[in-house]
């Protein structure tokens, strides 16, 4: 098992409904033997943590940018403790990606590949994509970094359980 001083963080990201929080709880015992404790944190547990200190974020693409200063903050404390972190979110903002790069130590990114009309047609989030506004992919472009670690499709067709053994083989030549 590696040893860092500092944890590493493991940003699991694309659109709602992708398959982020199922793919990062897979991975998750993976991570944890190779590299010690970790721990997952959702993007909306996020939300609340901010709320409960009165950083009342919205999803409005201004919020969502805004946002990305606390949220990194907060995952440097626990990172200091040497505990590693998944952290699944939306995250296809460019000031978040280029906040999070700039840093945060040790970050690997990881793009779960899927189109929106895939989600929608597969039946899932129904009622975030039937929103009238605020919907990343929908009413907020998406930004796509060039400069991602991992990158899986999820194509609705192949099981997920699949989907994490690929996961899981490409982290471990990363970790």
């Amino acid at each position: 098992m590696k040893k860092n001083k500092k944890g590493t963080c493991i940003i699991v990201f694309g659109y709602s409904g992708a398959g982020k929080t199922t793919l990062s709880k897979s991975i998750h015992p993976h991570v944890e033997k190779k590299i010690g404790k970790t721990i997952l944190i959702d993007g909306d547990d996020f939300r609340q943590i901010l709320y409960a200190f009165d950083k009342k974020y919205g999803y409005t693409l201004k919020d969502r940018s805004q946002s990305a200063i606390s949220v990194y903050k907060i995952l440097n404390i626990i990172l200091d403790q040497n505990i590693n972190i998944i952290y699944n979110n939306i995250g296809l903002n460019k000031f978040a990606h280029q906040v999070w790069r700039k840093n945060i130590k040790n970050l690997i990114n990881i793009y779960i590949d899927t189109k929106v009309k895939d989600i929608i047609k597969f039946g899932k989030k129904k009622k975030i994509y039937n929103l009238k506004k605020d919907v990343v992919g929908v009413h907020i472009k998406s930004f796509l970094p060039k400069d991602i670690d991992i990158k899986v499709k999820n194509d609705f067709k192949t099981p997920l359980k699949k989907i994490s053994k690929e996961l899981i083989i490409k982290l471990s030549k990363i970790l």
